[in-house]
Formats: C-alpha cells, sequence, structure tokens
C-alpha cells in the first residue's frame, strides 16, 4: 500500500530488491483505471523463492516452507500467494518492493505440497480461495482482478467446479467493481461481497459546502444467477467518521472503515468486520441498523483482560455467543507485539466479552494487514497470518500442531483447510531429459489432480509403439522416474489407488 496516491503521468523510481542479490532499478509512468488509484503491474520475481518443473517449465509456484507436522492432520491447504509490497518514508515517490512471484489460488496438499496454481497474468491477483457451495454442490471460489494502491481492489469472483471449470463469473451491480476481501455464498444462491466506493463528502470542521474526499466501504449481495442486486449497505451514514481510527490526515484516501468480512448469520442478521474501527458489527439485514458493534471506540460489550483488538480482520460468529478474529495488532501505529488468532465468549446479559483462548504461533509474528481464523470439525483452528507468509493449526486449547510458509515477502490474505478431491480436465503432462549414456529421467505431473498414487512410464521408438516400462509412486506435485533403455519417445500414465488408470499424458520426444 502506498503512502499517498500517486498523480496521473508521474514518474517513479522503483527498487526491486532480491536477498543477497543486486537490486534492480527501473522507473514507470503512473496510468490511472477509470478515475481510480493507480494500479502496479511488476513483472519481476525472485526465482530462488518459487518452484521450478521440468514438466510445467512456465509454471512459477511459491515455493513451501513446512516446520512442523502432526501426525493425523487431514485436508488440502487453500492460499492466494500475495507480494507483500513495502513503503520506506523519507522519500516521496520511490517504492521498494520485493515480489516473490505471479499471483494466483493455490492448493496444498495435508503436508504442504503443491497440488494446484492457477497463474494469473499481472496485474491479476487472487484473494479469499476456499471451498464453499453453490446450489447443492461443493465448489471452488475466489476473487480475482487488479488490486489498487490504496489496497482495494477491482475484480470479479470465480466459481468453479471440482475439475477447475469455471461455473460463474460473479460481478457488482450498481456500477461497483467487487473488491477483494469477501466473496461469500449463501444457501439462496446469492453472493454478499465488499465494494469499495471513492466519494466526495462534506467532512464535520470544514467550511460550509467543500467536498472531501472519502473512501466509502459497502456491503453488496447479489443474484449469482441472475447479477441481480439483492441488498446493499453502505458503512457511510451507518458508522459515525468519529469511530474511526484513520483521519484525512494519516490515510491518503481516507478510508475510514476498511469492511474486510461478511457473514451471514440466522434472523436476517450479518456480522461485518471493519479494519479501521477496529470494531465488529452486527446489523440488522431489513433495516440495516446496527445492533451492537464489539470493540473499538464505541463498543457495546466490555472487553475483559486479553480480549481487545485491533486492526482486527475475518471476525465470525459460532452459535450464537462465540466469535473469533484474527487480530492484527498491527497498524500503523502498532498496538501489541505480535497478530493471533482469537476465540471470545459475548455475554448478551452483562454486555461484556471474555478471551477464551487466544492462538499464536509466536510473539514476534506481526501482520500489518490480512489474516483469518478458521475453526475445524473436531475442534482445530487454523490461522492464516495474512501479509506473513505464515499458516498454522492449532488444538482446541491452543497447541501449536501445524506450521508453513510461503516465500518471505509473500503473504496470503486468508488461509483455509478443507477437504478436497478434484479430476481435471486437462491431460497429465510429462518431460524426458537424456541423463547420459541409455538413460533417461522421465518428469510426471497433472496440475490439480488429488487421486493420483502412482505414475507409469510409456516408452517406445514413436508414439505408435509405446509400451509401459516402469511405474514409481507419486512423491509430489512432479515426480521423477529414470529410466533405461533404447526408447526415444516417452509418455505417462497416472494411476490411482487401485491401478486404474487416471489419465494419459501426450507422448514427448527425450531431449
Amino acid at each position: 500500500m502506498l503512502a499517498r496516491p500517486l498523480a496521473q503521468g508521474e514518474r517513479v523510481r522503483v527498487l526491486v530488491s532480491a536477498r543477497h542479490r543486486k537490486p534492480l532499478r527501473f522507473s514507470f509512468t503512473v496510468a490511472r483505471l477509470g478515475a481510480t488509484l493507480p494500479i502496479l503491474n511488476l513483472p519481476f520475481y525472485q526465482p530462488s523463492k518459487l518452484e521450478h518443473f521440468v514438466s510445467e517449465p512456465g509454471l512459477m509456484a511459491p515455493r513451501i516452507t513446512t516446520r512442523k507436522r502432526s501426525p493425523g492432520l487431514g485436508g488440502a491447504i487453500f492460499l492466494t500467494p500475495l507480494p507483500s509490497p513495502e513503503v520506506h518514508p523519507g522519500s516521496t515517490n520511490t517504492i521498494s518492493i520485493s515480489p516473490v512471484g505471479p499471483g494466483g489460488p493455490m492448493i496444498l496438499d495435508a503436508r504442504g505440497r503443491l497440488v494446484w496454481f492457477k497463474q494469473l497474468a499481472a496485474p491479476d491477483q487472487a484473494g479469499n480461495l476456499r471451498v464453499q457451495h453453490y446450489r447443492g454442490r461443493r465448489v471452488l471460489t475466489w476473487w480475482q482482478g487488479p488490486v489498487t494502491s490504496a489496497a482495494f481492489g477491482l475484480g470479479e469472483g470465480v466459481i468453479a467446479d471440482s475439475s477447475y471449470r469455471t461455473l460463474r463469473t460473479v460481478h457488482a451491480g450498481n456500477g461497483y467493481r467487487m473488491d477483494i476481501h469477501e466473496f461469500e455464498l449463501t444457501p439462496a444462491g446469492d453472493a454478499l461481497f465488499t465494494v469499495y466506493s471513492p466519494v466526495l463528502v462534506h467532512l464535520p470542521g470544514t467550511p460550509a459546502g467543500t467536498l472531501s474526499p472519502l473512501l466509502d466501504s459497502i456491503v453488496q449481495e447479489v443474484d449469482v444467477r441472475t447479477g441481480l442486486v439483492v441488498w446493499e449497505w453502505h458503512s457511510y451514514g451507518h458508522i459515525p467518521l468519529a469511530q474511526s481510527y484513520a483521519t484525512p490526515a494519516n490515510s491518503a484516501s481516507y478510508d475510514a472503515f476498511h469492511i474486510n468480512s461478511i457473514q451471514q448469520l440466522p434472523h436476517g442478521r450479518v456480522l461485518v468486520s471493519a479494519r479501521d474501527t477496529s470494531a465488529v458489527y452486527l446489523i440488522k439485514r431489513s433495516s440495516g441498523r446496527i445492533l451492537w458493534t464489539l470493540g473499538g471506540k464505541a463498543s457495546d460489550f466490555r472487553l475483559g483482560h486479553g480480549a481487545r483488538f485491533n486492526f482486527q480482520h475475518h471476525a465470525q460468529m459460532h452459535g450464537g455467543d462465540r466469535v473469533t478474529v484474527f487480530d492484527d495488532e498491527a497498524g500503523p501505529p502498532q498496538k501489541g507485539p505480535y497478530s493471533r488468532g482469537i476465540l471470545l465468549k459475548l455475554d448478551a446479559r452483562r454486555h461484556s466479552a471474555r478471551l477464551v483462548r487466544e492462538y499464536r504461533r509466536s510473539t514476534s509474528t506481526s501482520a500489518q494487514s490480512e489474516g483469518s481464523v478458521q475453526t475445524l470439525p473436531g475442534g482445530n483452528v487454523f490461522v492464516g497470518f495474512g501479509a506473513q507468509p505464515f499458516f498454522s493449526e492449532f488444538s482446541a486449547n491452543g497447541r501449536l500442531l501445524f506450521d508453513a510458509s510461503l516465500p518471505q515477502d509473500d503473504g496470503s490474505y486468508r488461509a483455509y483447510r478443507f477437504p478436497w478431491s478434484a479430476s481435471p480436465r486437462t491431460r497429465p503432462v510429462a518431460a524426458a531429459r537424456r541423463a547420459g549414456g541409455a538413460g533417461v529421467s522421465v518428469y510426471a505431473s497433472w496440475n490439480g489432480a488429488t487421486a493420483v498414487r502412482r505414475w507409469q512410464v510409456l516408452a517406445g521408438a514413436d508414439a505408435g509403439s509405446l509400451r509401459a516400462v516402469r511405474s514409481a509412486a507419486r512423491t509430489g506435485f512432479e515426480t521423477r522416474i529414470d529410466v533405461r533403455g533404447a526408447a526415444s519417445v516417452f509418455a505417462v500414465r497416472a494411476l490411482g489407488a487401485r491401478g486404474q488408470v487416471l489419465g494419459t499424458s501426450a507422448a514427448v520426444a527425450a531431449r
């Protein structure tokens, strides 16, 4: 996020740094998308922090490091890697950015190994990848599009099936563009999401007739099938500006609210988290009225020891009296020494909230933005540390069970764990490389496939004479199998748990 808006036509010097490498310096001229803030398109990546596959040479997925993995943990891990740019004060138009790689939705297996990566072309990024239900079927959903320098998105929601085929693309209505922060499907077949809209308003304390910029945060619900707007709620007019910790002086776009999560609840209520007021709101849909406020300057609940949160993300209510929140604690200004997931218990009669449990990976992990808390069946809790590269699983009592990370300088807006099985419509891919003498190394992969247990190598003098010569257990996203013989053309078969053929690659010549 930039420290100030950039002007159209402004020349900006950019320093792209990679650890232990000479920095790259380049300049660009700012272009605007309509009348919105500028979008940065940075094509420079850090190869040492990316996976490299012989069979998929164009795929540049961030390299995952798993530090702790307790036995018995299941389910795939869902991420949306994003670069984490830093703005260094003291130079008004120089940005220092360390982009790791391209953005896109990403799935890992239970051990943290790559299963699927949909690589997006810059400036598009992805956010909020997870499994949801749409019209009675399990689907994969995510947001994708460009992100402005003021940290809000101008994109669309994607709903895909278990073959990664797009079923629906969801757009905001009423002339808006969908923001990155939320994309939730409802049982009725609607989508709830955030919209950020720059508006001109009269601010208290300014001369009569003076209009000043304000970034309004909007909740919108649309019918996925028709695209019609079902419901819309604006922060401006419902949340007093005096409750915000942002001001026109410390926020370039005066982002007074910054809604970052929406949860539909029973009985016509909606739970909304607003980062820049450090508060969570329960809203009555029919009237738009705020029923109660949790946290911030005007909390209706007295927060007990350890229950206060700051600049939070991803508030979710469980069972009517418990709320999970990702408590960033990092501003600016910094409020606490570390970020954490928290579970609070609300007492509506006494108007109090107490801390039940906190989930922290260390006392030094501080996320300046983003983050998520997911409760899992059985009681475990999965926490994504947002702008920090870490994602972790905890037992119900807070014991760390799983800890992994994206490369440094990368992060994921949210992180989830869900059961997932998929059969891509694509074919497996193979590559063959001569290893000296009569040896050939055959590489096999199938982006997104979850049922492959073994790979079988087919070899022959040409594509019409291929026969099985060897098989090996799948070892990760890409499996290497060494074979010997006079064959010059190769293909691979993906085999399932019972030895059934799931797919066969095209034939390739050894190089």
